[in-house]
């Protein structure tokens, strides 16, 4: 037997209802009886109900408007229609429009018990269907949240805890950190996850369009508007709104943006007509919109009415060793959709990935995987893989020598290898300041024969001034 369930029992006529009432509530069930349409309104209004079981004909109404209003207030109500013989074609056609099962009177109340059954286990092998897809769509978006630095453990920690709230989020950091990313899961986590994801970046559209992006627009409000449009707001309607760049929107859409978060309505361009909308937003910016209400570029209400819920998504730079996994998973991703096969990355050029200082974050790193699986195709990434820019003295050294190696017939062995050799030594003892111990870690190497060489060579550390 199913667990105990709600039930809203719809009936005028007493006999029936009452011997009704009494066999579900003896299967322990929680029975609310209505006599009327009105008073089964009012029960709705007031209380969930795991099943409705409603008569087609009742004094003041029909069960089949019941249907219909239930299913929109609450779209997971069972519904079981009872109708008389005359009455067989219309609750067929209910059954089309979204009654989950009916019986003719007379019936037998234990084939009524039987179907609540049934349905009450339809019910809940939906809802662990629902709640399945649910966490295997926040499991997928968490993959692009990757890493194990505790910044990231903090994101994903409160994106589970902000899944069901429709607070509004502000989400601010670097360009290139994944800001959308974090809105996507901030949306898929919750209760909205099967409604519109709406995305738009207020940076990249001229202010002059992005009203109408924003709001939509009627025919004949501007030169061009052939035909009425709906606005991003309006096609987010009981989804989200991802607002991205944020701090880049004129001071005049600031105020409309204003009334939007206040007033959960606007008039789209050339409208007097006032739309409503139940929508989430989610905000996110590059900038400091601290320093951007003090400079008169950003309204500091519309900040406070933004900043209900803030997120800081960490730049790359700060986040340790979760750059060797994204590498790993960019590498992956990458020789699937080319049909590559780079097989790793060589100590020299993971040091010196570790090291940049990426300005682009993780879409940087993106890009740069994308190139090197598409240009290179197979084998492991080296230093002469890497841009310029990314590489320190002794890397740039060591790639210097492999590029002019190329341009002689033969060479002195020794004496570039004694040559590379001094370049790497001084280049890590550069790098840590001087400092033996750390520098000799770094190459892999006993501090003592570290000091030796030093010694042999002549290296010196640069006299302060």
């Amino acid at each position: 037997m199913s667990k105990t369930a709600y039930l809203l029992l719809v009936d005028d006529e007493e006999d029936l209802r009452l011997t009704i009432q009494e066999s579900l509530e003896q299967a322990n069930h929680h029975v609310t009886t209505a006599t009327n349409a009105m008073r089964a309104r009012e029960a709705v209004s007031h209380g969930k109900f795991d099943i409705a079981v409603l008569d087609i004909r009742l004094p003041d109404g029909s069960g089949v408007d019941l249907l219909h209003e239930f299913k929109e207030i609450d779209p997971n109500m069972g519904i079981i229609l009872i109708t008389g013989y005359a009455e067989v074609d219309t609750a067929v056609e209910a059954i089309r429009l979204g009654a989950d099962d009916f019986l003719k009177k007379p019936f037998d109340h234990d084939e009524l018990l039987v179907r609540v059954e049934a349905l009450l286990k339809k019910r809940q092998l939906q809802q662990d269907h629902h709640a399945l897809k649910k966490q295997l769509a926040t499991s997928d978006n968490e993959k692009m949240l990757i890493g194990q630095s505790r910044g990231m453990q903090k994101i994903r920690e409160m994106a589970h805890l902000l899944g069901d709230s429709d607070s509004t989020v502000l989400i601010s950091g670097e360009s290139g950190t994944g800001k959308e990313v974090l809105a996507n899961l901030l949306h898929k986590s919750g209760s909205r996850a099967n409604k519109p994801f709406v995305s738009i970046n207020c940076g990249a559209i001229p202010e002059e369009l992005l009203e109408s992006e924003l709001f939509g627009h009627v025919k004949g409000a501007f030169t061009g508007a052939v035909k009425s449009r709906p606005g991003r707001f309006e096609v987010a309607n009981r989804g989200t709104i991802f607002l991205d760049e944020i701090g880049d929107m004129s001071a005049k859409l600031q105020v409309k943006l204003l009334r939007v978060l206040q007033e959960r309505c606007f008039e789209p361009v050339g409208s007097h007509q006032s739309i409503s909308v139940d929508v989430r937003v989610i905000a996110a910016t590059h900038r400091d919109l601290e320093e951007e209400i003090e400079k008169g570029n950003f309204r500091q209400d519309l900040y406070y009415r933004l900043n209900v819920i803030p997120m800081r998504l960490p730049p790359l730079r700060e986040r340790g060793e979760d750059i060797l996994q994204l590498v790993n998973h960019f590498l992956n991703k990458f020789n699937h959709e080319k049909k590559s096969s780079i097989s790793g990355i060589s100590d020299v050029a993971e040091h010196a990935v570790i090291r940049y200082g990426w300005p682009g974050n993780v879409r940087e790193l993106q890009n740069l995987m994308e190139r090197v699986t598409t240009l290179k195709r197979s084998g492991i990434i080296d230093i002469e893989d890497l841009p310029s820019r990314m590489l320190d003295s002794g890397e740039r050294a060591q790639r210097g020598f492999m590029i002019e190696l190329e341009d002689h017939d033969e060479v002195d062995f020794k004496g570039i290898v004694d040559e590379f050799e001094s370049h790497l030594i001084l280049s890590a003892l550069e790098r840590f300041d001087w400092n033996k111990n750390r520098a000799a870690k770094f190459l892999s190497m006993n501090r003592t024969t570290l000091v030796e060489k030093i010694k042999k060579k002549g290296l010196k550390a640069p006299v302060e001034l």
